[in-house]
């Protein structure tokens, strides 16, 4: 098993932050240019526990992957701003961890992904590290929006996807 985390600092209120990350929509969202997900439009409006999805993966919009992505949501926990899910496929599983805390003025966002992939664990792990700061450059263009006038408890909007 190897372990990618990857944290940045937001200029926002963590309560907000916590808001979007409980919204597939912003998923879509921070991944869009590197990863699509195929029937996104079906997902729900927030995570809960328990729930699952089924989905191709389409590698910067133009690879569809040969197998189903399967995540499955363990934990909400809205005392500690945590969501955790447990992902897999015919090649690798994955345990994805987001954490926001409040900081000062600050968030501080993080992304804990413990991989297990057998040979290719180096290879999604590598995959896994880019692809997570790609998401958290993409929370830094939503959340610098987000501060300029006027200023809305919304990071996101319908018409920011796909």
């Amino acid at each position: 098993m190897k372990q990618c985390q990857v944290t940045t600092l937001l200029p926002a209120p963590a309560h907000i932050i916590f808001a979007a990350v409980k919204r597939p929509s912003t998923l879509v969202y921070v991944a869009r240019g590197m990863l699509r997900f195929s029937g996104w439009r079906r997902f729900p409006v927030t995570w809960q526990v328990g729930q699952s999805l089924h989905t191709r993966l389409w590698f910067f919009h133009l690879l569809p992957a040969p197998w189903l992505h399967k995540m499955q949501v363990a934990e909400v926990d809205e005392a500690q701003r945590l969501i955790r899910s447990h992902e897999t496929s015919p090649l690798y599983t994955w345990d994805h961890t987001i954490r926001v805390e409040a900081q000062e003025s600050l968030t501080r966002y993080t992304d804990r992904i413990d991989i297990e992939a057998g040979l290719l664990t180096w290879l999604i792990w590598l995959y896994a590290s880019l692809f997570y700061r790609y998401r958290q450059a993409r929370w830094r263009r939503i959340v610098a929006r987000y501060n300029r006038p006027p200023i809305s408890e919304d990071l996101t909007h319908e018409n920011d996807y796909p």
